[in-house]
């Protein structure tokens, strides 16, 4: 039962990823970066919001021992009130934002997706009770129908020439769907209310972890905003499509990752245990770089040919940005353990602290470079977020115990075999990947290579594995919101 569940839930996961970034890579095909741009800025507005209001409520609902119908519905009046207020601020604000920042066009799109803000809120209380019932398969269906209904508008609105409307409206139904979904599975085990006393208790769980939320999604997403303002709409285009290339790994793999590490370690108490618990961090560790970097490192020589075939002429210069970020994307898709380790570890405190390092570096990395141009961004947050990811890996080991020999060592299969086929891969087409035979060469070169070293590494390779197949998770934590 509960690999069923989390397989649904990951499952879920990979198909929204998916169908999230094909229909972004459609629309650009439709649209101009200035356009896309206009999205780009104001989803961070949206996606705040949302997490904002959210109050830790969700989280708390899920891991409270008993609920009432009457807590749940307070919980859930609560959010979407607040959501509501909020909506209407930034609709309100749209415009004179809009002027401040010289982006036409930006006020129409705020407020269309301020409206977005309502129905993600309303489906969030809808969503935690089911996740306290282990309804994990009908949670999975909600999600991948709502996915897969929005992106069919999204992409009959894009042939039809509605531009960037068609990606407004993906976003939109895809809300709409969970929010009127959840709510149908949900109705008799919710009784909305306005006794907003009764959740104080909920409130104060979340503190710590919702304040860690915020410092980390400022750190992912102040760039759009601090691009639009200084460099125009078109870099925020730009730069926004080679971030979404760059969080990939982070969406499908390592979040939802993280919270099963974190219920993971939480079940493993008590002195007997402290080894398991380090094999599993090394083992999880491990075994998501040996996917993510060679997937990661590929971005910066294998996107040349299929971007200069496939994309639109005005998106040629986003393979510089993807080439650059791609490495960050790597190191981020193991450093996003660091969090769910030190809350198994009781240390919610220390990872508020770590995101607030987190934060201020990446802020102070886009002021430093954004007088520079779009490529200087791109370098100085590559640089930076390297330096991030090693400090966060390193407070994550010494916390838990993990001696960085085998820290490091963990990391060695992906580590090596991603050097050797990048090499191998570039010395057989003389680095030109340009030509559709030279890009066949590159890629079979590349694969070969990476497995070969696998096979060589099969022994600590198939250790980490049996590490993990000894674990356990607990069912009601492993998809924890908090633990992302």
């Amino acid at each position: 039962m509960i690999i069923k569940n989390l397989l649904s839930m990951s499952s879920v996961n990979v198909v929204k990823s998916a169908v999230q970034f094909l229909i972004t890579l459609l629309i650009t095909y439709f649209v101009t970066p200035t356009e896309f741009g206009l999205v780009a800025f104001s989803l961070p507005f949206i996606a705040f919001i949302s997490m904002l209001t959210d109050l830790g409520l969700s989280s708390a609902m899920i891991q409270r021992t008993s609920l009432t119908k009457e807590e749940a519905g307070a919980a859930t009046t609560l959010m979407v009130a607040i959501g509501i207020g909020c909506a209407l601020v930034l609709a309100a604000a749209s415009k004179p934002l809009g002027a401040a920042v010289d982006m036409q066009g930006l006020p129409a799109v705020l407020a269309a997706l301020s409206g977005s803000v309502v129905l993600s809120i309303s489906a969030m209380g809808p969503r935690a009770v089911l996740e306290r019932s282990l309804q994990y398969q009908t949670i999975a269906l909600i999600e991948a129908g709502a996915a897969m209904a929005s992106a069919t508008v999204g992409v009959v609105g894009a042939l039809l020439g509605w531009g960037i409307w068609a990606l407004i409206a993906y976003y939109v139904l895809m809300q709409a769907v969970r929010a009127v979904a959840f709510y149908v599975n949900t109705r008799r085990h919710i009784h909305l209310n306005f006794k907003w006393r009764g959740v104080a208790l909920m409130l104060s769980f979340g503190g710590w972890v919702l304040a860690s939320n915020v410092l980390n999604f400022t750190a992912r997403n102040v760039g759009n905003l601090l691009i639009g303002a200084k460099l125009g709409a078109a870099a925020v285009g730009l730069f926004g499509l080679a971030f979404q290339f760059m969080t990939l790994p982070l969406m499908i793999l390592s979040w939802p990752g993280g919270g099963v590490l974190m219920a993971t370690l939480s079940r493993m108490s008590g002195e007997r245990e402290q080894d398991r618990r380090k094999a599993a961090i090394c083992a999880v560790l491990g075994m998501t770089a040996m996917i993510t970097f060679p997937a990661m490192i590929y971005l910066t020589f294998g996107l040349k040919y299929p971007v200069a075939t496939f994309l639109s002429p005005h998106w040629q210069e986003v393979l510089p940005l993807i080439a650059i970020l791609a490495p960050a994307g790597a190191a981020q898709s193991i450093a996003a353990y660091a969090g769910p380790i030190l809350l198994a570890h009781n240390q919610a405190r220390l990872q508020f602290w770590v995101s607030s390092a987190n934060s201020a570096s990446m802020i102070l990395a886009f002021v430093v470079a954004l007088p520079f141009g779009l490529t200087a961004v791109a370098v100085v947050y590559l640089v930076v977020s390297i330096l991030v990811c090693a400090f966060m890996l390193m407070i994550g080991a010494r916390n838990c115990g993990v001696p960085y020999a085998s820290l490091f060592g963990s990391l060695m299969p992906a580590t090596v075999g991603t050097s050797l086929g990048t090499l191998c891969a570039l010395v057989a087409t003389k680095g030109e990947v340009a030509s559709l035979s030279h890009w066949l060469i590159a890629t079979a070169v590349y694969a070969v290579v990476v497995l070969c070293s696998y096979v060589i590494f099969r022994r600590r390779i198939w250790n980490s594995m049996q590490s993990l197949l000894g674990g356990s998770v607990p069912p009601m934590q492993a998809n924890l919101p908090s633990a992302g």
